[in-house]
């Protein structure tokens, strides 16, 4: 029987695929192209990717089902020849925050083995190095001493960030435990002493004392494993011998002055994912909600006895509540006035209040508009601070949560942001685990290194005999993985960056080492657009990358725009010729080569150059109104000044990582929204940032959702469905009835929606062992609306007739209503003619939604305002044909005396700007520049600049 050398798809009418028959070269690159919206994702997707994942599924066992997620079948006559398949997508990964690219790539784990096995620790107060010891050789050393020998085992004690010493008793209480040593001074736990909360101790708990036996060894080695475990395995144990043995007893075991020792540790003790093991404050998330004191503030201009601040802590009304008296007697003993306008009062005040008197006591005077006496007058207390107060309320929130009396906490979180923890730094780990490194360095200091940093370190570590053969071992295994993932141009990120960070792209190459690192053949990958997000200079390693993957033996089907990653194809399938219903059909396939003597194929005449985005004949000169950027620091930006034009179509470009998205998304856009509105939100870290009184209003366009449900479409975004139910409900029979817009809405009940498929058409049936099976509504076919609704027809067509239609089906239906005339023709020039008016948000592409978002703003634009526009790369899924379209809508946009700044890396839009700024020269740490700013002619004559040198072919050519 002969070998199968091809994928045979025969018949696949997925979306808007008409009915076509295709074959796909195994063990080759083929990537499947052609205009937005044509079909390609139905073909790589639906159809191979879906049906190679059902048969797999399908032949697995029914418990195994009960837990994976199914896979619907395609709309296909049959495909052969599928390998077991692998979707490498460019959607962002999961939103966890304790997802690292460390975790990720599993690079993590290694890490983890490492530390375990090599891992030195040290002494807390003087850092001298301490090997690890295990239980029971712990108690083999202790059982030597002479008999008769009193041992007390104690382990240290730290108070946690924010928490009153209270906590951390009650905690050891809960334990079992019951004697202590503070500041050297016996304690007990059933003592109800208070210490003072504004001083450091130092604490350590007495678990065991006992005297030196000849069968001790058996009850010590237990009692060390159980202490261990009682105390979150912290890792150190302090071993303290009455009648002063000499140092020699600790040396080459613990430390011989403070007589701390190091347990045995495991790889789990490195996981911030372990509750023992993470930061307390922050769980192991590395960041932790803390009070910004701006939002504590409702009113600067107002005096605090006339409601400058929030209500919740500080209310006006209750002329003898503890605030109050608190209130007047800060005023009274720091000399400020409560009725001095909050904005006026100095900073040493502001201090005060937001995070207290720092332990000094304040006398509690009685005020002198108050009616009874306060409980605490005559008293002296310290005063805590807002900030500090509203963290602690926060505390006892999470602790009630935890214990299941969680009450709605609303006017704490108002008052919250999420900030690098406090306690940890972002290390995650609490500060025993960070006491233990490789080489000197702990492992949050190994996750912050970028990659070739990384690769370099591991490299010049030496070990111990007795660990040299484990952990060289280790180290090979993460530095293959380091290597495909700085080969595949990511040197620029560290391990312990957050994955909710990482981009749809960045994302998409992680898995593509993580798939060559495993050296699998036979196999099927399946990708979207591999290049997004990457510099023209870098795009040649994502080609490599995939070359690498096919010459294991694999197969790869990718979809994708970029012309050199098609020419680089073994086999190319255009898919079109148009979008939505224009397209569907096998337009060409073949070489490079044959594409360009296809008459019908879009992609081929780019090709070729029959077609092209023509370079524009002039530029528009800027101005003289400007946004100014002083001191940006965010990140890896190196005290950035930037003078940015307005009236201008602007370019942000650079290499991956040279700090574009810190300086306009971190930066810019956050602070600009700031100004404008007060938003809740903090900026990255800079100076200044100086004109927002030029612009009425700054709006990011990016690709998340415009909606989360079935219900919500684009329709509903753009505002076009309003006017439609208001048509309907204007109609003789809908009056008659006594309907109303409303009633047409597809999200309310009771009105003309189908109740029984509440207006989604479609029933959901979840099954245990199998997919989830949708079934058309057996009561209104799929319409979504009944009977009574359906009846009430506007030009002959019922409400789900209209939003069955395409965008480009309702520019000619709609043509006599202007409103919806003027959306829907703004849609159809953005490319998004194939779009159904109804089709749900949830269906939409990222780019997709991007554009929906643009044509929302297009469509209410007002003369007279300015507007600053910014777009993080909106070509993500566009073909050449598209960003022409899209091109000329932004430069409408600029037309109308907006601003318009893009981040991009595609050339045929930098060439189009008026002004581009090139950020530099390199990623990570050698980045963090401006290179260079002009008009693309200035740029592409600055030998500094990498994207001037591809702009110099572009231009020319």
């Amino acid at each position: 029987m002969s070998v199968r050398t091809t994928i045979e798809i025969t018949g696949a009418k997925q979306n808007n695929l008409k009915n076509i028959s295709v074959e796909i070269p195994r063990d080759k690159l083929t990537v499947i192209t052609g205009v937005s919206g044509s079909g390609k994702s139905s073909l790589a997707f639906d159809i191979i990717y879906g049906e190679g994942q059902r048969r797999f599924l399908d032949s697995i066992s029914t418990f195994a089902k009960s837990r994976i997620s199914q896979v619907k079948k395609a709309k296909v006559e049959s495909v052969r020849g599928l390998s077991p398949v692998i979707a490498i997508e460019q959607k962002k990964s999961n939103n966890n925050p304790r997802s690292t690219v460390g975790t990720v790539t599993d690079i993590n784990d290694y890490l983890r083995l490492l530390y375990s096995t090599a891992g030195v620790g040290c002494c807390p107060e003087c850092s001298q190095s301490l090997s690890q010891l295990s239980a029971a050789q712990i108690a083999e050393h202790i059982s030597s001493l002479p008999t008769g020998t009193v041992v007390e085992l104690r382990a240290p004690v730290y108070k946690l960030f924010s928490e009153g010493y209270e906590h951390t008793f009650q905690t050891l209480r809960e334990k079992g435990f019951k004697n202590l040593l503070v500041d050297g001074e016996p304690f007990s736990l059933a003592d109800k002493r208070e210490l003072d909360e504004t001083k450091e101790h130092v604490i350590e708990l007495i678990m065991e004392k006992f005297t030196v036996k000849p069968d001790v060894y058996i009850q010590l080695t237990k009692s060390i494993e159980a202490a261990m475990v009682a105390l979150d395995e912290d890792i150190m144990i302090k071993v303290e011998v009455e009648g002063g043995v000499d140092r020699s007893f600790y040396e080459g075991f613990g430390c011989p002055e403070h007589h701390v020792f190091l347990c045995d540790l495991q790889p789990f003790h490195f996981s911030f994912n372990v509750p023992a093991s993470a930061c307390h404050t922050c769980l192991g998330v590395g960041m932790s909600y803390v009070v910004e004191p701006r939002f504590l503030v409702v009113a600067p201009e107002k005096s605090i006895n006339k409601g400058a601040l929030k209500n919740t802590i500080y209310n006006t009304s209750s002329k003898d509540s503890y605030r109050m008296v608190t209130m007047y007697s800060l005023s009274q003993k720091y000399g400020f006035s409560l009725e001095t306008p909050f904005c006026d009062l100095p900073k040493e005040v502001h201090d005060i209040l937001f995070y207290g008197t720092r332990g000094e006591v304040v006398p509690m005077i009685q005020p002198p508009n108050a009616t009874k006496k306060n409980w605490s007058i005559g008293r002296d207390r310290p005063f805590w601070g807002f900030v500090h107060e509203m963290e602690y309320w926060y505390k006892q929130y999470i602790r009630k949560t935890a214990t299941g009396e969680a009450y709605e906490p609303n006017f704490i979180k108002d008052c919250m942001i999420e900030k690098i923890c406090p306690e940890c730094g972002g290390a995650r780990l609490k500060k025993q685990r960070l006491s233990v490194t490789v080489g000197g360095k702990n492992m949050d200091q190994l996750s912050r290194m970028q990659l070739p940093d990384l690769h370099r370190f591991l490299s010049s570590l030496t070990f111990d005999e007795d660990t040299r053969e484990v952990a060289e071992t280790i180290i090979r295994e993460i530095q293959n993985r380091l290597s495909l993932l700085i080969e595949i141009g990511l040197h620029y990120i560290s391990l312990g960056r957050r994955s909710d960070s990482i981009s749809g792209g960045e994302m998409q190459r992680i898995k593509m080492s993580t798939q060559i690192s495993s050296e699998l053949m036979g196999m099927l990958y399946v990708m979207d657009e591999p290049s997004i997000g990457l510099h023209p200079r870098d795009s040649h390693r994502v080609i490599e990358t995939m070359k690498k993957l096919r010459d294991i033996g694999n197969t790869l089907i990718v979809v994708e725009h970029d012309m050199d990653t098609i020419k680089s194809a073994d086999h190319i399938i255009e898919i079109g010729p148009g979008p939505g219903i224009h397209g569907g059909n096998v337009v060409a396939l073949g070489s490079a080569e044959d594409l360009m003597k296809e008459p019908e194929s879009v992609t081929g005449r780019f090709m070729s150059g029959q077609a092209v985005i023509p370079v524009p004949k002039k530029r528009r000169l800027l101005g003289d109104t400007f946004l100014s950027i002083q001191g940006a620091r965010e990140n890896n930006l190196k005290d950035v000044h930037l003078d940015i034009p307005l009236g201008v179509f602007l370019c942000i470009t650079g290499v991956s990582g040279s700090g574009k998205s810190s300086l306009i998304n971190e930066i810019l856009y956050k602070q600009l929204k700031i100004n404008m509105s007060g938003a809740r939100i903090i900026a990255g870290e800079h100076d200044f940032v100086f004109g927002a009184d030029l612009l009425n209003n700054v709006i990011n366009i990016d690709q998340t959702p415009i909606g989360r449900n079935s219900k919500s479409n684009p329709a509903t975004y753009i505002g076009l469905y309003d006017k439609i139910r208001d048509l309907f409900a204007m109609q003789p029979e809908a009056v008659d009835r006594g309907y109303t817009s409303l009633d047409f809405s597809l999200t309310h009940a009771n009105g003309t929606r189908c109740e029984h498929c509440s207006g989604d058409g479609i029933i959901v049936t979840n099954l245990q062992f199998m997919a989830d099976i949708e079934t058309i509504c057996p009561v209104c076919k799929g319409m979504r609306f009944n009977e009574e609704g359906l009846e009430i027809k506007y030009k002959g067509k019922n409400i789900s007739e209209v939003l069955e239609m395409t965008v480009e089906e309702a520019c000619a239906f709609f043509q006599d209503h202007k409103y919806l005339r003027h959306k829907l023709a703004i849609m159809q020039e953005l490319g998004l003619g194939y779009m159904g008016l109804g089709q749900s948000s949830t269906t939409l592409s990222g780019g997709e939604a991007q554009r929906v978002k643009l044509a929302s703003e297009l469509a209410k634009i007002k003369r007279g305002a300015h507007n600053l526009y910014i777009l993080d790369e909106p070509t993500t899924g566009l073909h050449l044909s598209d960003i022409q379209k899209l091109l000329l809508s932004l430069n409408k946009l600029v037309d109308q005396g907006h601003t318009v700044m893009v981040i991009e890396h595609h050339l045929d839009v930098i060439k189009s700007a008026d002004y581009i700024i090139d950020m530099g020269p390199e990623g990570g740490h050698e980045g963090g520049l401006v290179v260079a700013e002009g008009t693309p002619e200035q740029i592409a004559r600055i030998e500094a600049s990498h994207t001037g040198r591809y702009l110099r072919e572009v231009l020319n050519s």
